[in-house]
């Protein structure tokens, strides 16, 4: 327990990924209306909120959302966080946010609506396996099989609709794609920097 702990404290760029989960709490608490101003909304986007298109990941739409993403948040910081620092990790948090919101507004400008994390931490957990390939490259490729495996039988089958009963939304699965393939682009592109820095 004391080598878990000490393990923890080590990892500086934890900090961040608390900071978040504190971040993304604090406006669900704030309620509606905060959700009202801050989701992804096509219209408003382009008459001119253009705050939207980060924020829109940082809202849920209730609290079994918010907990779902928070779980995740937490897991993906432990096993991950180690491999950049904060600078880097909120830089790769608003580059997936920007891509992401792009894809939606570019290839699917029939969704009017987006509200969740989910999708950025689709991004981060296939950039942090991918930074672990060094390091543990057996768990690391098979958390990008599995996770890349899940969200390509998402595409063809569908979600689970007990868990979009749970978080009072459609599941949006084309957002878990748009996540997955944001993070091997950005993975791969921090990969060559580490190399090109390194050599």
């Amino acid at each position: 327990m004391k080598l878990l702990l000490s393990k923890i404290i080590e990892q500086k760029s934890l900090g961040f990924f608390l900071a978040m989960a504190l971040l993304i709490t604090v406006l669900w608490i704030l309620g509606d209306g905060t959700l009202d101003q801050l989701m992804y909304h096509r219209v408003a986007i382009e008459n001119g909120q253009l705050w939207r298109i980060l924020t829109g990941h940082l809202v849920h739409s209730n609290l079994w959302h918010l907990l779902l993403n928070l779980a995740s948040l937490t897991m993906i910081g432990l096993l991950f966080s180690q491999h950049l620092s904060i600078k880097l990790w909120s830089a790769v948090f608003a580059l997936s946010g920007l891509l992401i919101s792009a894809c939606y507004y570019f290839i699917l400008p029939e969704y009017q609506h987006y509200v969740g994390l989910s999708a950025i931490l689709y991004a981060v957990i296939i950039i942090g396996a991918l930074l672990d390939l060094k390091e543990q490259m057996l768990i690391a490729s098979l958390v990008l099989l599995v996770v890349t495996g899940r969200v390509i039988w998402q595409q063809f089958y569908g979600s689970v609709e007990s868990l979009a009963e749970l978080i009072g939304d459609r599941v949006a699965i084309e957002s878990h794609l748009f996540g997955i393939v944001t993070g091997y682009v950005i993975g791969l592109l921090l990969l060559w920097r580490q190399r090109t820095v390194s050599s």
